[in-house]
């Protein structure tokens, strides 16, 4: 993935929204979040806040978020209503066309 896209700090907003996400988890894969959150602290500058990865692909837009799902939610459905709220987030303030979510369950209860 390249040229993470801005707007991405509203889509934890718009993820968080969706009945039955409790929690956003760094959707980065473990070794970037290590090294993105040394650069933060060496450098002292804020952390980076995107829980929801966002980046253009050569076919369109790239989008991965790990999530925690509420107790008493079927994870599927909720998996489901993310997909839809991401998509439709992007496609109110992107033109690009979407290539692919990927919604992860990091944690369920």
């Amino acid at each position: 993935m390249s040229d993470v896209l801005p707007q991405a700090d509203r889509l934890d907003e718009a993820v968080l929204a969706v009945p039955g996400v409790d929690t956003l988890f760094p959707a980065a894969p473990l070794i970037a979040t290590v090294i993105t959150t040394a650069v933060d602290a060496l450098t002292r500058r804020p952390p980076s806040a995107n829980s929801v990865l966002v980046a253009h692909e050569t076919a369109g837009l790239s989008v991965a978020v790990k999530i925690g799902v509420t107790d008493g939610y079927p994870a599927t459905e909720v998996c489901r209503r993310v997909h839809d709220a991401i998509v439709e987030h992007l496609r109110e303030y992107e033109k690009q066309e979407i290539a692919e979510v990927a919604v992860t369950v990091a944690r369920i209860g």
